[in-house]
């Protein structure tokens, strides 16, 4: 050979050994949380883009919850999470929960009955990162009303974590809550 083909092939042999073949090639180009200086998360932005994994109605976990419909909280995460949580039955570091709220709104336009998602009210966040928390999953609240923070603070592990940890269904998250999340586990059973 050459010695001047040399460095190119070598070039290339080195970029073939690094990248290396994967099992889930998609988990590493979907969106991660962002950190401030501060450690502070980042508010995600275009979630609209992200896959749809649930909704609900009024849930509330106090039993003294406000009578009436209830908020709508609609839960997205990222279709790389939810694609390797479908394959694998595992959701990977780096996975992202948002909670959307909206109020309930009725009698607008044509509709005479039911509610429709209103004004937008709230976002939360949860991430998975062992290496950033010690509880593995940290919980974020972006705050009520039109004016977000474009910054969260992981609240206290009482408050969110200590919930999913005794109740949720699977890996701190509530699957249980959520039909496409349901079906995504069943199909990733042998």
């Amino acid at each position: 050979m050459r010695p001047f083909l040399l460095l190119p092939v070598a070039a290339l042999l080195a970029t073939v050994a690094f990248v290396g073949p994967s099992s889930s090639p998609d988990v590493l180009s979907m969106p991660l949380p962002q950190y401030d200086s501060s450690g502070a998360l980042l508010r995600p932005k275009s979630f609209e883009h992200w896959t749809f994994v649930g909704a609900n109605i009024g849930m509330s976990y106090d039993t003294d919850s406000a009578r009436g419909p209830g908020e709508f909280h609609n839960i997205y995460t990222q279709p790389e999470a939810f694609d390797a949580y479908k394959a694998t039955g595992k959701f990977p570091d780096k996975t992202m929960f948002l909670l959307v709220v909206y109020q309930p709104a009725q009698k607008v336009s044509i509709n005479k009955a039911g509610y429709f998602e209103g004004e937008f009210t709230g976002f939360a966040a949860s991430v998975k990162d062992p290496s950033r928390f010690k509880d593995g999953w940290a919980y974020f609240s972006f705050g009520e009303g039109g004016n977000l923070a474009e910054t969260a603070t992981p609240l206290p592990s009482a408050m969110c974590f200590a919930c999913h940890d005794k109740h949720a269904d699977d890996d701190h998250v509530f699957v249980q809550f959520h039909s496409v999340l349901r079906a995504a586990r069943h199909k990733s059973l042998p």
